[in-house]
This record gives C-alpha cells, structure tokens and sequence, in this order.
C-alpha cells in the first residue's frame, strides 16, 4: 500500500541533479510522429488550444479557438483514440476572432469550465462558459459573474488561486489595455487588478504564473510586446511588486519588439522551476539558481535564436527524462517561418525538427498531451495562415520505450481540478535524486490553460517518489506517495488529492 505523507518545506530546495540516473532510450534518434484525422482536425485558423477532460471520461478533449473563419470547435476523445467534433451540440461554436482560452473549474462542481476571450474589432464580450455537466452544454456565465469584457484584446487567460483561499481566481491579460485580476467571492468574481497593483498597462500577450520564490505564494510573469519590457510581478500577499528589473528578467524590447510565449519548466532537473520567454527578435532561457535569482542561459543551451517567436511548450518526446522544447514562429507574411523542435541533450539543446513539422506546423497554439494514455506525450498544433492547417500528432514511440513514464494529476479534496501552479516533482525511490519538476498549467502554448496532467518521461528510472507541493494561507505545504511504479498505475496516470 503506498503511504501518504507531508514532508517539510525545506527539504524541497535541496535537490541534487539527477541527470545521470536518466538515461535516453536506446535508438531515439529524433522526434516520430504521425497526424491523426486530418480530414477532421486540419482545418485553417486555429490559434489558441487547451486540453481537458470536459467530459469526466478518462480521455483528454482539445478545445481550439479559431480565427473568426470558421467555428471553434471541441474535439472530443475516446478509447480508441480518435476525436469527435461536437462544439455547435456544447454551444461552443462561437464564429468570432478567438485569442485567449483557460480551462478550470472556476465553481468547484467538479467539471471543467472554460473562459474564451475574442478581440476587440469583433465588439463581442468575453465568454465564462460553465460546463453543465459532463460537456454536454456550456452556458455563458460571464455576465452574472461579472467577468464579460469587450473592447479590449484579451490575451493570456489563467484560473489561479492568487490569494491561496482555495478558489480559482481568473487572470485576464490584455495587449492594448491594464490586465485585470479578478477575485472568486464564491457567487461572483471581483475585479482587484488596480487593488492588487497588477493592473499593468503594458502591452501584455503572454503570462504564467509560478512560485518562483518559493515563499508560498504565486507570482506572475507577464511578456509584453511592441517595445515593453517584461515583468515579474512578485506577491506579497496584499499587493504585487514589479521585480524583473531587480531580477534581469525584463528582456530587450529594442524598437517595436518584445516577447511573446513565457513557459515554466524544470529544463536541468535540478528540482527548481525555470522560466522560458519566446519572442520577436530573441528567446530567454532563465535559469532559477534556488535563492530567488535567475541567470540567463538561452544562448548557451542554443535557444536563443528565432526571429518571430510566438508560442512555447515542453514535453519529454522520447521518454528520456529531460524535458524537450517546442517553439513556433509567426510572421505576418510568411518569409521562411518555421518551428523548432530542440531536444534536450543535457548540456545543450540541439533543433531535431522533423519534416512532418517542416510541413504542417504552427503558427499560435502549441499543446503536449498523451491523449491516448500509452505513455508518450502527443502534439496539438494550431496555424492561421491562409495555407497552415491545424493537426493532432500522435507519439510513434516504440511501446517500450512509450511506457517509460508517469503522469500526475493533482486534484483538491473533493476530486475537483483548481489547483492550477501546484507543483510536482519525482524523486528516485527512497532518496532525493530529482527525476524531474513540472507545475500544473498556469499559461502555455500561446495564450491558453490547459486542465491536464502533468507528464514526465522517467529513462531507466523504475520506482519513484512523488511530492506535489501545494499553497494554503499558511504556505506551502507538500503530500505525495512512496515507491510508485509506473507500471502498476492504471493507465499511468497517478491522481494526487491535496488537502483543503
């Protein structure tokens, strides 16, 4: 029987790498994958995308939001691993210029919710779309919660508990207007941005939030474009404070560029959440050394490059035990745009980009997920270019090297998913190796949230130890399971329920 346990917050920053413990597979040369119902899925438009289980089934769904040309659609999973589209039947079918999505369970019913945020020229309010059950309808709530903006371009969407009171809050970024931070009152949401002193005016296209302090609270990471510089919006508790330039995390917004898709990870295994910042001109790889500070490596771990960056996101392709990076470029009228897909080397991240994403990448959303739960992490690419097509990619993975994995999913006590910035991290069974560190999604793949979880590759790691540390009004707290197999847990997914 595994045990439960809490285990003190300081043995959490004290965590050797664990680089030689996790070997890559034997002949995993390079990325293989193979599109999966095109006829489907490889539709034009697409921008941002998340991935949940809307229907409590067990199998991942993939919302898409489109460009206005043709619906929003809702790809439903199954077991057999292929999708139905069912948007117009969930009354999702909006036909209206989509930028923004976050899934959560903004109500804590137990089914996961979405937020859609279309742009200004529309003139169309925002849309809090409550799922009544099972995704079998939406209804727009937005109005009677307080939160149906309009004529502004909302951005980046995130439902997190900012405050630690175990109710999802909601983030909404804005590119030509001051972001709004909106406080769950439990009926209705409350908007405290200006309150907060988080109501940047900034040109704001992507954020995440992270504990990057560990101080028990979550901060925010906001990538601002057109010549602003980046922020790192620290929480205090009754107000936020502006610590990127203390920190060196503002970037370089020379003329009209700036940065576009920020993404957390653990890229070292070092047991610390670092930070990626995609953007136009030049990427960001901030290292976090552990005592609130970060050191810049984008140029040494050969991320640096990429002309028009747009989105980011990290999945473990081969199973490896070191998270690799997907970036993808947008250019207005396309000259050489392409994606790369680096694979973490250890030292040195090298592009591996395989011809299949030479030909149909992205240009906006990016998203990993093992929506087939055979242990290797899938790909959903969104492109709205008048020539780019949107795909779901299945893994190739051999099977053995395919179960080589574990996914966690962190839930609250009642089974409800708003734990969205809990942290997760594996351990080499009975010691404090670190196999690798993940968060629960608070931002990703361009202006999205998914509701998912989180996947690690293990190597020729066998047992584990698994700690999810999560944040309470008396700070961060931690619960896990010893000696976990990957192979004994049903579908190799293990469902972490944190207190309170």
């Amino acid at each position: 029987m595994k045990t439960k346990y809490v285990v003190p917050f300081a043995l959490l920053i004290v965590v050797p790498m664990a680089m030689a413990h996790v070997q890559p597979g034997v002949g995993q040369t390079g990325p293989a994958f193979a599109l999966v119902q095109s006829d489907l899925v490889g539709v034009s438009g697409g921008q941002p995308s998340c991935w949940a289980d809307f229907n409590n089934d067990g199998f991942l769904d993939l919302f898409v939001g489109m460009n206005g040309k043709s619906p929003n659609k809702l790809y439903v999973g199954s077991a057999t691993g292929t999708f139905k589209e069912v948007a117009a039947d969930a009354g999702l079918a909006d036909t209206i210029d989509t930028r923004g999505v976050a899934c959560g369970d903004f109500d804590g019913d137990g089914h996961v919710d979405l937020y859609v945020a279309f742009t200004k020229r529309s003139g169309a309010m925002n849309k809090l779309y409550r799922n009544d059950g099972n995704a079998r309808h939406f209804t727009d709530v937005a109005a009677a919660w307080g939160v149906n903006l309009s004529g502004m371009e909302s951005r980046q969407i995130a439902f997190v508990d900012y405050d630690n009171d175990g109710r999802p809050d909601l983030f909404v970024a804005e590119r030509d207007a001051p972001n709004n931070l909106f406080h769950n009152e439990g009926a209705h949401y409350r908007n405290v941005a200006k309150e907060m002193g988080v109501d940047d005016p900034r040109k704001t296209v992507g954020a995440v939030w992270f504990d990057y302090n560990q101080d028990g609270r979550i901060d925010l990471f906001v990538a601002n474009q057109d010549g602003d510089k980046n922020g790192l919006w620290r929480n205090d508790g009754t107000k936020f404070t502006d610590v990127a330039a203390d920190l060196g995390l503002e970037g370089i917004a020379p003329g009209r560029l700036g940065s576009n898709g920020p993404s957390v990870i653990d890229f070292d295994n070092d047991g610390l959440l670092d930070l990626f910042v995609a953007g136009y001109g030049r990427n960001f790889l901030y290292k976090n050394d552990g005592h609130g500070g970060f050191t810049e490596v984008a140029g040494q771990m050969g991320v640096e490059g990429g002309d028009r960056a747009t989105p980011s996101a990290w999945g473990d392709y081969d199973n490896d035990g070191r998270p690799d990076l997907y970036v993808s470029s947008y250019i207005d009228k396309p000259v050489n745009e392409r994606d790369f897909f680096f694979h973490n080397e250890g030292t040195r991240f090298v592009d591996r980009t395989p011809e299949l994403f030479l030909k149909h990448g992205a240009t906006h959303g990016v998203q990993f997920a093992d929506f087939d739960r055979d242990g290797a992490v899938d790909l959903a690419l969104c492109n709205n270019n008048p020539d780019g097509r949107n795909s779901i990619a299945r893994n190739l993975l051999s099977p053995a090297q395919a179960h080589k994995a574990l996914q966690v999913i962190v839930l609250d006590a009642k089974g409800h998913f708003t734990r969205a910035g809990s942290e997760v991290r594996l351990y080499v069974a009975g010691s404090r190796m670190a196999v690798g560190s993940r968060i629960v999604d608070t931002g990703s793949g361009y202006t999205s949230q998914n509701a998912a979880p989180v996947h690690f590759g293990l190597g020729e790691v066998k047992t584990v130890d698994v700690e999810v540390t999560y944040f309470t009004r008396q700070g961060r707290r931690t619960v896990g399971q010893r000696n976990v197999n990957p192979a004994k847990v049903p579908h190799g997914i293990l469902t972490v329920r944190v207190p309170g």
